[in-house]
C-alpha cells in the first residue's frame, strides 16, 4: 500500500499513526495535491490528502475512511470495535478530534494570508470558539481514566492525540494544557509511544493565535 500525504497535514498523520501501531507495510510518498506534477489527483479526484492506494491500484480517501480499512490488517489490537455501541462511541470521538483539527487548520491556513487579506475578528472567534468547546467536552469525557474508551488505546486516543499535537504545532501560544489537565496527561502518554513520536510534524508553525 501507498499513503500519500505531508508532515504538515494533521490528517494525513493520524493515518500514519495508525499504520504504526497497527504494524501494517505501507510506503509513505510526501506529495502535495495541489502542485502540478502532484501524483494525487490520478488517484482521488478531489485532490486531497490522505490518500491511500490499495495492493489492488484502488485508492481510498479521506482519513476516517482510510483508517476503517486499515483496521483489517497488521498484527496490531484492532482500534476500532467490532460492537455496534463501543464503535460508534469511538467514531464519535474521532469526529469531534477531526472537527477540532479542521478548525485549527481553518486559523492556521489564514495567518498565511497577508493580514490586510485575513478574515474578521469575529470569524477567528468563531473557529476558535469550536476548538474550546470540543477540548472542553474531550476534557469531560476523558475525566480519570487512562484511555478515551475501553481501557484501551483506540482510533480514539489516536483522533484526540493527534488533534491535541497539531494545536501545539499550528497555534503554539494557546495555552490548553492548563485548562485541560485530563487531555495534557493523555497526551504526554501518547508522545512517548514510537507510533507518535516518529510521526511529528517538525518545525513549529506562526507563534501567535490571535489576528491582529
Amino acid at each position: 500500500m501507498k499513503l500519500f500525504g505531508t508532515p504538515g497535514s494533521p490528517f494525513v498523520r493520524k493515518v500514519r499513526v495508525f499504520v504504526a501501531e497497527k504494524n501494517i507495510p505501507c510506503e509513505y510518498i510526501v506529495a502535495r495535491a495541489s502542485t502540478p506534477d502532484s501524483p494525487v489527483p490520478a488517484f482521488n479526484p478531489l485532490a486531497k490528502i490522505p490518500t491511500l492506494v490499495r495492493d489492488d491500484g484502488r485508492a481510498l480517501y479521506d482519513s476516517p475512511v482510510i483508517v476503517e480499512y486499515l483496521d483489517a490488517f497488521g498484527s496490531g489490537a484492532k482500534l476500532i470495535p467490532e460492537d455496534f455501541e463501543s464503535r460508534i462511541e469511538v467514531k464519535r470521538w474521532e469526529a469531534l478530534a477531526d472537527g477540532i483539527a479542521e478548525a485549527t487548520v481553518a486559523i492556521n491556513h489564514e495567518y498565511r494570508e497577508p493580514a490586510e487579506k485575513q478574515r474578521s475578528a469575529a470569524w477567528f472567534a468563531k473557529q476558535q470558539s469550536k476548538i474550546d468547546r470540543g477540548l472542553a467536552l474531550l476534557e469531560k469525557d476523558l475525566g480519570t481514566k487512562d484511555w478515551c474508551f475501553g481501557g484501551r488505546l483506540t482510533l480514539a486516543d489516536i483522533s484526540t492525540g493527534y488533534a491535541l499535537g497539531y494545536l501545539d504545532f499550528a497555534l503554539p501560544d494557546y495555552a490548553w494544557r492548563g485548562s485541560h489537565p485530563a487531555l495534557a496527561r493523555l497526551a504526554a502518554r501518547l508522545a512517548a509511544r514510537t507510533s507518535f513520536s516518529t510521526t511529528g510534524h517538525g518545525k513549529r508553525a506562526r507563534n501567535n493565535i490571535n489576528p491582529a
